[in-house]
Formats: structure tokens, sequence, C-alpha cells
């Protein structure tokens, strides 16, 4: 055997020696466990009745908002004071992102609702519409 091929020989040797002690490191086992539970969190559902709250430039409004989730696809019902709207988007990465029609004396102009899934459960964003932008905030409803 020549020099060369011994090196090469004992290199793969270590490689292969040394491949199952980094593929089991504690780091990776417990990254693996962190990163399961990241998507568990992340695809949480938010279906259901959440009662909002928004800051409003007439003051702080108290609406509804009715969710239904298939994955990722939000569709539901927004209770504003112009009636119920069908509201549909997306929740991905903890991430709720919604839009809607609102007409108002013939006129139609869109609304949107971003929010991000706080851990207690609630949510938190900006409602966007011809008014300008509002926080809002939303708890599930009692039943």
């Amino acid at each position: 055997m020549t020099k060369h091929m011994q090196t090469t020989a004992a290199g793969l040797i270590l490689a292969l020696a040394l491949a199952p002690v980094v593929a089991s490191s504690p780091a990776q086992a417990a990254g693996s466990g962190v990163q399961a539970a990241q998507e568990a969190n992340d695809t949480k559902s938010i279906a259901g009745k959440w009662t909002m709250s928004v800051d409003s430039p007439h003051g702080a409004m108290t609406l509804g908002l009715v969710l239904k989730q298939e994955g990722k696809t939000i569709t539901g019902t927004f209770a504003s004071p112009h009636g119920e709207l069908p509201i549909d988007g997306e929740f991905a990465d903890r991430t709720l992102k919604l839009t809607t029609t609102v007409s108002h004396d013939g006129d139609s102009t869109e609304m949107t609702l971003n929010a991000k899934l706080k851990d207690d459960g609630s949510l938190a964003g900006y409602l966007s519409s011809a008014m300008g932008d509002m926080m809002w905030t939303a708890q599930r409803a009692k039943e």
C-alpha cells in the first residue's frame, strides 16, 4: 500500500469512527427537542371565538373574531361596527395575517389584521384600514 493510500484509509476510518459520536452529541439531541417544541408552538390552533380590543381613533372598541383553521389557512368572521364580515388569511410561524373588505356608503376598502400569537395564548398586532393603523389584542372568548 502506498503512503497516500495509507493516509486516505486512516482518514476514512477516523471519520467513520467519529460519525456516531457527532450524530448523537448532546447539543444535537437538545437542538432537535427545541426544534420539535418550536414546531408544535408554530402550528398551534387559533381556531375558535376571540374577543378583540382595538385602540381606535374613536376610543377603545371591543369586537369579535371567529376563526376556523385548516393547516395554515384561516377563514372566519369579523364582527365590526359595519356588521359581520367574512375574513380569511394565514397563520404560520406564530404570525396571523387576515384580510377583509369593508363597505361603507357604497365605498369598499380592504382591512388587514396582523398579529403574533404570544406565549400566554393571546394575540397582539395591528389593524390597518382607511382610518389608519390601530393596535389590537385578542383573548379567547369565554364560552
